[in-house]
């Protein structure tokens, strides 16, 4: 696999995904007393329960680009998703042509790279993905960070803290699942109590490390991503604190009720195509 395909797969596949182990520290907050903690954990859960109602599916127009000191670029074209993991990203050329497709269902990626007549298809997994994926993106939730939710699982809250620029609170959680063998990832949830949206969302390992960073703004209003609870963010920021790099997802144009089955996200090779086995 050459090194300009590694790339395109790897911004198709996590799409939201370009993060690095760099040494930026976990955000300032605030303390805030233990009755207004209290109160903050009680309407954070009761926000993140009402999304457990918020449709399965979405599809929408997207525009991807990358900034860094060594690459930038922009496509275009269409993203689907299914959750809890489904995901199938259509780039387009100028004319509007497909140039690319990727499908995963969190364990199994399909992409096929039509100007090379080429298709590679292997485990989300594999070396080539786990060397861009480090620990900290759970494929198996692909769903949830395009959404800017959090997966519908048990949550364990460490702590309830102020951000000190006014945008919301801060809540330190892991997933309980998660908790169950060794030291737990952290997360780093901003969350708007007055919008009921999720803002930012970090991982950090045990050292307090940030490996992942992801950024919301943009939500769309209730008439074009949803009601309530269920707006869909328009712009995805994703930070690399390795080497400065920010992929930038702007989303629009949501199909209302859109609804997807399995077979959605699987594109068939085109006859005369390699199909490339990915370890």
């Amino acid at each position: 696999m050459n090194h300009g395909l590694l790339h395109a797969v790897f911004g198709g596949l996590a799409l939201f995904l370009l993060v690095g182990s760099g040494c930026a520290t976990l955000p300032a907050t605030r303390p805030l007393a233990d009755v207004q903690q209290q109160q903050a954990v009680a309407r954070f859960r009761e926000a993140m329960a009402r999304q457990q109602d918020c449709p399965c599916c979405l599809d929408a127009q997207v525009r991807l680009s990358l900034k860094s000191l060594v690459q930038n670029g922009t496509i275009s074209g269409f993203i689907q998703a299914k959750a809890p993991s489904y995901l199938k990203f259509t780039g387009l050329n100028p004319l509007g042509q497909p140039m690319m497709f990727l499908v995963t269902d969190g364990t199994f990626f399909r992409y096929i790279a039509v100007p090379e007549g080429k298709g590679y298809e292997g485990l989300v997994t594999a070396a080539a993905f786990k060397k861009y994926a480090p620990q900290g993106f759970d494929p198996e939730h692909g769903f949830y960070w395009l959404a800017g939710r959090l997966a519908p699982e048990e949550l364990r809250i460490f702590s309830v803290s102020e951000d000190p620029e006014g945008q919301g609170l801060w809540l330190e959680l892991a997933y309980a699942a998660e908790t169950s063998g060794g030291e737990p990832l952290r997360r780093h949830v901003l969350f708007d109590p007055a919008q009921q949206v999720i803002l930012r969302h970090l991982v950090a390992d045990p050292d307090g490390r940030i490996m992942v960073d992801v950024r919301y703004a943009d939500y769309a209003p209730p008439s074009e991503g949803g009601s309530g609870n269920c707006r869909m963010p328009g712009l995805i920021r994703i930070h690399a604190n390795h080497n400065g790099a920010i992929m930038e997802l702007a989303l629009g144009d949501w199909l209302d009720d859109a609804g997807f089955g399995a077979s959605d996200f699987q594109v068939d090779l085109p006859p005369g195509f390699q199909l490339v086995p990915v370890q």
